[in-house]
């Protein structure tokens, strides 16, 4: 059985905001694969299938976010759709 504690408006606020903030910096972590892409203009390990996928499967995640106006999860889907594309137009460029 599990037991639910109710969140006070307090808590579910600080938590609202740092998922907010995880919500932009998760996909920046790609950040570094997009540098060593457009300075080395090596894409030998990367796979423009899987990069793709990505970015189908990220646009089904943004519309289920903004059905249900999940604020963090819309902005995380836009920044993630938005570096997917950059990795992808790098592997086309360089492959």
């Amino acid at each position: 059985m599990i037991i639910q504690k109710k969140i006070s408006r307090q808590d579910r606020k600080l938590i609202d905001n740092v998922m907010l903030v995880a919500a932009t910096i998760y996909p920046l972590t790609v950040l570094p694969q997009i540098y060593s892409i457009y300075t080395t203009h090596d894409v030998s390990g990367l796979s423009l299938t899987t990069w793709i996928g990505f970015m189908l499967f990220g646009v089904i995640f943004l519309l289920y976010a903004i059905s249900y106006k999940l604020k963090p999860n819309i902005i995380s889907q836009i920044i993630w759709f938005s570096v997917d594309l950059i990795v992808v137009i790098g592997i086309l460029l360089y492959r």
